[in-house]
C-alpha cells in the first residue's frame, strides 16, 4: 500500500470532547502502516447532514461518533453511513455503549479521552483500514459510490449486489457456499429459499460478463455455490 493519509472524521456536539480529541492530535504524529509512515487527518463536525456530503465526496478511514448525546440519532446516523459505504470503519465514542444497540459497531473509544489509548485505536487502522476502489482484472469497483466500472460500462449497484460482488473479489477464484453468501450478505442463515440471491448474481452478471447468459467470471458451481475468477 502507497502512503496514504489516515482520515478519520469525528461526529459530535460535544465540545469538551471534540477539544480533547483535537488536542491529542494537535502534535505532527504518524503510524506504521504495513512498514509505511501514514500521517492522521483529523476533522470534526456537528452537523450529521454536512458529514455525509463529506463522506460521500472523501470517504475517511474511520468514522468515530459520540453517541452520549441523541443516542438514536447517532445510531440511525451510522446505519445510514454502513448502508452508503460498507467498507467505512465505525467507532463509538461513549464512556459505554448503549444497552440493546442493534448496530455493530467497530470499536469504542471509552469517555473520558485518554490521548494513549486514542494513538492505540489510530494505530488499529493500519490493519483495518481497506480500499475503497476494488480492481480485479478489467472489473473496478469504488465501495464508495457503488459504482461498477466493466469493459461494458459503468453500473451503479444496490448495497447487497456491492457487498456481493466485494466479497467475490476478496475471495477471487474461491467457491463460496450459498450458505456463506446469505449469512455475510444478507445475515441470516435461512437457506431454504435463495431467489434473491439468485436474482442478484443475475444483475451482477448483467453488469460484469461480456456475455451474461454465457457467464465467464461469476460462474455457478452447481449444489455449492458460486465462484468468481478471471484469469
Amino acid at each position: 500500500m502507497n502512503d496514504e493519509l489516515l482520515r478519520i472524521l469525528y461526529v459530535g456536539r460535544n465540545n469538551q470532547i471534540a477539544t480533547d480529541l483535537q488536542t491529542a492530535f494537535a502534535q505532527p504524529k504518524t503510524i506504521a502502516a504495513n512498514g509505511h509512515d501514514a500521517p492522521v487527518a483529523f476533522t470534526v463536525m456537528t452537523n450529521q447532514k454536512t458529514a455525509l456530503r463529506l463522506i460521500g465526496a472523501q470517504p475517511p478511514s474511520a468514522l468515530w461518533v459520540e453517541i452520549e448525546q441523541r443516542s438514536v440519532s447517532r445510531l440511525r446516523f451510522c446505519e445510514t453511513v454502513r448502508y452508503r459505504l460498507p467498507s467505512v470503519v465505525i467507532v463509538a465514542v461513549a464512556k459505554q455503549l448503549p444497552a440493546k444497540v442493534d448496530f455493530k459497531f467497530d470499536g469504542l473509544i471509552k469517555l473520558p479521552v485518554a490521548p494513549q489509548s486514542l494513538w492505540e485505536t489510530v494505530a488499529q487502522l493500519k490493519n483495518r483500514r481497506t480500499e475503497h476502489k476494488l480492481h480485479c482484472g478489467p472489473i473496478q469497483l469504488d465501495l464508495a459510490t457503488r459504482i461498477v466500472v466493466t469493459p461494458n460500462g459503468h453500473y451503479p449497484l444496490t448495497p447487497k449486489q456491492c457487498a456481493l460482488l466485494k466479497l467475490f473479489i476478496h475471495q477471487h477464484g474461491n467457491v463460496i457456499k450459498r450458505r456463506e453468501l446469505m449469512e455475510q450478505v444478507w445475515e441470516t442463515s435461512y437457506v431454504d429459499d435463495t431467489r434473491t440471491l439468485d436474482v442478484h448474481i443475475r444483475w451482477l452478471r448483467e453488469c460484469i460478463e461480456p456475455n451474461p447468459s454465457k457467464p465467464i467470471y461469476l460462474t455457478t458451481v452447481r449444489g455449492v455455490g458460486y465462484c468468481f475468477k478471471i484469469v
